[in-house]
């Protein structure tokens, strides 16, 4: 039991269990950027054509069932789909937050509770300001999804 240093967890019991810490977020940034076998994936409402949220795993199976138990994903009726499959943790960080971008899904409000009406990204996918070789690898992956498509590019 320890508590939630930087208050990623939310709700009022700042103690509790963490209830799988080999497959919570990388904080450290101890993932190798060139780890495979990860997917971005995107939560859609029936029957939309642009997803609500958009996130990395590199367990599709495990991942729906902590968005089902947060209810940021309805278990009746919610889909979970892949955006890019089989990929490297460095390129999906880059394809998260092109897409986070391009369906405008950072619309979640931090320090409030995942539900209905905040379910959406909280957090961009990487910090655009860092400078380190990692970050960089996230931004040439980002900059690669975005391609000639217009806009900025980030880095």
């Amino acid at each position: 039991v320890s508590q939630d240093p930087i208050g990623l967890a939310g709700g009022l019991n700042q103690y509790a269990y963490a209830p799988n810490p080999l497959t919570w977020i990388d904080p450290l940034g101890l993932t190798p950027v060139d780890a495979t076998g990860y997917s971005v994936y995107g939560l859609f409402d029936p029957g939309a054509k642009e997803p609500y949220y958009v996130g990395i795993t590199n367990d599709m199976d495990r991942r729906r069932a902590e968005h089902e138990s947060t209810g940021r994903l309805s278990k009746e009726n919610g889909r979970m789909l892949p955006l890019d499959e089989n990929v490297k943790y460095g390129q999906a960080r880059g394809y998260e937050q092109y897409y986070i971008e391009k369906y405008k899904t950072r619309t979640g409000t931090i320090g409030e509770e995942i539900s209905s009406t905040n379910r959406g990204n909280k957090y961009n996918s990487f910090d655009y300001g860092r400078t380190d070789s990692r970050a960089q690898a996230f931004k040439d992956a980002y900059n690669s999804k975005k391609g000639g498509s217009g806009g900025r590019k980030c880095g």
